[in-house]
């Protein structure tokens, strides 16, 4: 860490819905000798948050508190230069974090995020990409729940290949499901604002390929009548919801190394399904919540049912209902049946595993950037993390295999 850098991590927004547990996971796991911060708005809010931290563990070193009255150069600058990796958690991320992501990019500062704002990280690609390459900064946004499994499976399968001296996936089939007790306020507001704020398109129709450098190669259509596929390993499939942001995170990390991953790399997501009865219905009742989210009175409608930004479930009952279950199978040219099957689980509170996956890829930055002297920046996908990521996840109880067929 370079000698001007005060802080080794701060968590941003540290009083939020998802940060306050980054905030205690810290505490619990880094060493006690970690020099930290939490930041934001409200000084009584943070210093209420800094003393239930002692009770986690009462003999490592308190984190500093930063007031940050506005999310501005002025304002953020002076912490983001003295912190060497910042976590942000104040969404929704189009509003308020590009400023953030400017000046770690300026500034050189690691930076990871809980976004599901595809077009926004496209936006933040677009503009910072090549600063954070001049700077050395690591920024990865979507570290959380629902893009780091896609990622890390498609990575998982790629590298097992590779390994096995076999040749890079032509496809990779991907079902993933979380079971929730409910949605969490922040989360379901940020679906709203983006749907308010750059349409729906991209969830009825997107392009895969919108964050990756690479071309789009020609694919066949693999997608049945009404969103139903069947895969030999995986079984019956529906319409994703979340496959667009999940796929384009994928896609960004093939391009990002085509090596590893082939020049023809394709990843696709799908939902679990009975059947094709059950696969039709989950399509159509997907598109038509894509379609009412373009309607402003069924928005309206919906943030007067849902949690307030910063509240969700009880997370007592969600530690003991929620998990996630993903499994993804690699095909290659010339073979019908897949050859390899990865899979990531968790269960607990999925604001949980939000929490821990941001914290440790913090962690594996920090090694990173110790072990790597070129500081190799940019705006980056969670599977670029690599090894030291997974084993860093399996250790605090995430499931995550690789097996060939």
């Amino acid at each position: 860490m370079p000698s001007h850098q005060q802080y080794e991590i701060t968590v941003l927004g540290a009083t939020g819905w998802t940060a306050t547990i980054c905030a205690e996971h810290i505490a619990k796991t880094f060493p006690t000798t970690t020099k930290w911060c939490i930041a934001g708005r409200s000084v009584d809010k943070l210093e209420a948050l800094r003393q239930s931290l002692k009770a986690v563990n009462p003999d490592r070193l308190e984190p500093s508190i930063y007031v940050i009255p506005q999310l501005d150069a002025k304002a953020l600058d002076p912490l983001i230069r003295d912190t060497n990796i910042l976590i942000n958690g104040i969404g929704p991320y189009h509003r308020y974090a590009t400023p953030v992501v400017e000046s770690c990019a300026r500034n050189g500062t690691h930076y990871v995020d809980f976004s599901t704002e595809t077009a926004w990280i496209a936006e933040m690609i677009r503009d910072y990409d090549e600063l954070a390459k001049e700077s050395g900064a690591i920024i990865i946004p979507a570290i959380s729940t629902s893009s780091s499994p896609s990622d890390l499976v498609a990575w998982l399968l790629a590298c097992h290949l590779r390994d096995e001296g076999l040749p890079p996936a032509s496809e990779v089939v991907c079902s993933g499901k979380l079971n929730m007790l409910g949605m969490q306020g922040g989360s379901l507001h940020t679906v709203l604002d983006v749907a308010e704020r750059y349409g729906i398109g991209g969830w009825l129709n997107g392009d895969p390929w919108v964050l990756s450098s690479s071309p789009k190669p020609q694919e066949t259509p693999t997608t049945g009548l009404l969103g139903h596929r069947h895969d030999s390993v995986l079984g019956h499939l529906g319409t994703s919801f979340v496959a667009w942001g999940n796929q384009s995170v994928v896609q960004r990390s093939a391009g990002l190394d085509p090596q590893t991953y082939g020049k023809s790399f394709i990843f696709h997501e799908y939902i679990p399904a009975t059947g094709f009865l059950s696969a039709a219905i989950i399509h159509l009742v997907t598109k038509l919540g894509i379609l009412l989210l373009s309607i402003p009175i069924f928005r309206s409608f919906v943030r007067g049912k849902s949690f307030d930004p910063g509240y969700g479930p009880d997370r007592a009952e969600s530690r003991e209902i929620e998990s996630a279950e993903w499994k993804a199978a690699a095909y290659i040219e010339g073979k019908v049946d897949p050859v390899a099957v990865a899979t990531f689980g968790y269960k607990g509170a999925l604001v949980d595993m939000s929490a821990v996956l941001a914290v440790e890829a913090a962690a594996a930055i920090q090694d990173k950037a110790k072990n790597d002297g070129s500081r190799k920046g940019g705006l980056l996908t969670p599977s670029t993390l690599g090894s030291p990521f997974v084993d860093r996840l399996r250790k605090v109880g995430l499931t995550l295999t690789v097996d060939g067929l």
